[in-house]
């Protein structure tokens, strides 16, 4: 097996691998954006809890689902929910009522808008010209990063290639978490495998991180002339679609906290003015859970610039796809820590004036 310079064997079509880890730290509870559909989960971890909404009748933030085991050694995580936001199943298509009109519902107090997320630049659009800004909480969650202690992941890593991967073992001298400048001709079929520097770590130690911040703009624009339609059904109204807006999404609104139906289920709360009450538990626990697998990224370009191919570094024979050959690598080597104990989300949010918007992405 060769590890000369070379020119790279294949540039072709660009791969990115399914597992990719650029994680550090080793339970990341993040905040869901209103798009989300469901928790985060990361592999080999206990889950973190969700943080209420808050409000007159705010939704609950849903557990995360535990991690599923993996191949990198960061733990599992839950999303810390965006206020006022539901986990919610894929989005419902709109009955089309002409060209670039859809069906919306306006009966039981709702009424169509558009949610923009933040101020968008110019005007609202000519068939939707009522612009109000409003004030959402903002996401964030609970996180715990572990600290390995009495030890470490770090080290190289060791290469096969051959039939099968059946060849000899060969260490390629790749520092951890650090870009590479390496010149490597690794044609398939190729297996890695992490080589440990010293021991893995003997316990780990936990910190909570708190990801709430400031409330943010939600800008809605409403006005829109809807129009009775036989493709339409009982309840709703036909309304022009506009020219895209860069992230905004079809939706009914409704004074006060109020659930959604089922049709537009993707939940956001604004409101006048929004007192943001939530927190984190003072502690975390971590345990020592092996140095498990990490990853090996190579690249088009030296210093790292341009993903050609990951490879999952447990020492699984890659036979298809990209060769992994390239002048610049990084080796993301496992944590070799998992939460035991997650953080809890305590409190919640209070709403001034409070507005229900409901949305879909498939506007």
């Amino acid at each position: 097996m060769s590890y000369s310079p070379g020119v790279l064997r294949h540039v072709g079509p660009v791969l990115l691998a399914a597992f990719v880890l650029t994680a550090v730290s080793c339970n990341a509870l993040t905040g869901a954006d209103d798009l989300a559909f469901g928790s985060e989960t990361t592999s080999n971890g206990s889950t973190g809890t969700g943080v209420d909404g808050g409000g007159t009748s705010g939704t609950s933030g849903t557990s995360g689902t535990s991690g599923t085991s993996g191949t990198s050694g960061t733990s599992g995580s839950a999303g810390g929910l965006d206020a006022g936001t539901v986990v919610i199943p894929p989005n419902a298509t709109l009955a089309s009522c002409g060209q670039k009109m859809v069906c919306l519902p306006n009966a039981d107090g709702w009424t169509p808008a558009l949610y923009t997320f933040g101020s968008p630049s110019g005007t609202c659009p000519a068939t939707w010209p009522t612009r109000t800004n409003y004030t959402k909480a903002s996401n964030g969650g609970c996180s715990c990063t572990c600290s390995p202690q009495g030890g470490s992941c770090a080290g190289t890593v060791d290469v096969k290639q051959g039939p099968a991967c059946g060849g000899s073992l060969t260490n390629v001298a790749l520092p951890e978490n650090v870009c590479a400048n390496l010149s490597l001709s690794m044609p398939l079929p190729v297996a890695v495998f992490p080589h440990l520097a010293g021991a893995a770590p003997s316990s780990c130690t936990g910190t909570v991180k708190t990801t709430f911040g400031a409330p943010q703009t939600a800008t809605t624009c409403s006005g829109v002339t809807g129009t009775t339609s036989p493709n339409c059904a009982a309840g709703e109204v036909c309304v022009p679609q506009p020219d895209k807006i860069s992230g905004a999404l079809g939706c009914i609104a409704h004074d006060g906290d109020v659930g959604c139906p089922t049709k537009l289920m993707q939940r956001t709360v604004v409101a006048a003015s929004v007192t943001d009450g939530r927190s984190c538990s003072a502690t975390c626990s971590c345990s020592a859970a092996g140095c498990g697998a990490g990853t090996l990224e190579a690249f088009i370009l030296a210093d790292c610039v341009g993903i050609l191919r990951t490879l999952i570094t447990d020492g699984s024979c890659a036979t298809v796809g990209t060769d992994p050959s390239g002048p610049s690598y990084r080796y993301n080597a496992a944590s070799g820590c998992s939460v035991k104990t997650p953080p809890t989300g305590l409190g919640s949010v209070a709403y001034t004036s409070p507005r229900t918007l409901c949305c879909t992405s498939n506007f």
